[in-house]
């Protein structure tokens, strides 16, 4: 029964750290290890405007691209803001990929798309509940010596009606080789917060483990 319930809990542990945690992938021809500069040319909002449930974060895109300023200064990178020029143009041609030399670029293009930035408003309705308070009574014991115990009253009580927030983060990273224009790495994010509409604790986070993810040697 041991070995069952520690199976169920690592399971339980690792179904967590899956939905919590970026999905990475990294071409594996390529060492980021050299990496200095980052040039951001495109962030695109799939949705900007609140819609039923969904209230969009405001300046969403400006947003994530001051939490990418300040990743890539934690990590020493250098990240400049490309956007006015949109997608930069191959270079020139690339040796073949499957090489057994790794390509260590300095400097790669980033283009990020928000999925949802915001937060859902979600209606609790009304219900009824248990609520068990605790009275002191005295009584005597055996030896006719008065104490007080206590005693659980519980009780039906109505709630109404309420809302409550859950702030959502749903982005995706794609980096970009400066050759060729093809996709070397990429990082989807998605992260919800119950109870809470501020999103940019979640940002900070997302931002500074796709930096971390994408110089990780």
């Amino acid at each position: 029964m041991k070995r069952i319930f520690l199976l169920v809990l690592m399971l339980c542990l690792f179904c967590i750290n899956a939905y919590a945690g970026p999905k990475l992938y990294r071409h594996p021809s390529y060492d980021f290890s050299n990496l200095r500069n980052v040039k951001v040319t495109v962030i695109t909002n799939a949705h900007p405007e609140t819609a039923g449930s969904f209230h969009a974060e405001e300046l969403a895109e400006e947003k994530v691209l001051s939490a990418l300023y300040s990743a890539a200064g934690k990590a020493n990178l250098i990240l400049t803001d490309e956007r006015p020029s949109g997608p930069i143009a191959p270079t020139g041609e690339q040796e073949s990929l499957l090489n057994r030399n790794k390509k260590a670029p300095k400097t790669v293009e980033a283009r990020i798309t928000i999925n949802y930035l915001g937060y859902r408003r979600y209606k609790v309705a009304g219900h009824y509940q248990q609520k068990t308070e605790y009275f002191k009574e005295k009584r005597k014991d055996a030896w006719g010596k008065e104490h007080y115990v206590e005693i659980p009253i519980t009780t039906q009580v109505w709630v109404p009606d309420a809302y409550h927030n859950n702030a959502i983060m749903d982005v995706i990273y794609n980096v970009y080789d400066l050759e060729t224009a093809a996709v070397i790495a990429n990082v989807m994010d998605r992260r919800e917060r119950e109870y809470e509409s501020d999103t940019a604790g979640m940002l900070g986070r997302s931002t500074n483990d796709f930096i971390k993810a994408l110089i990780k040697k």
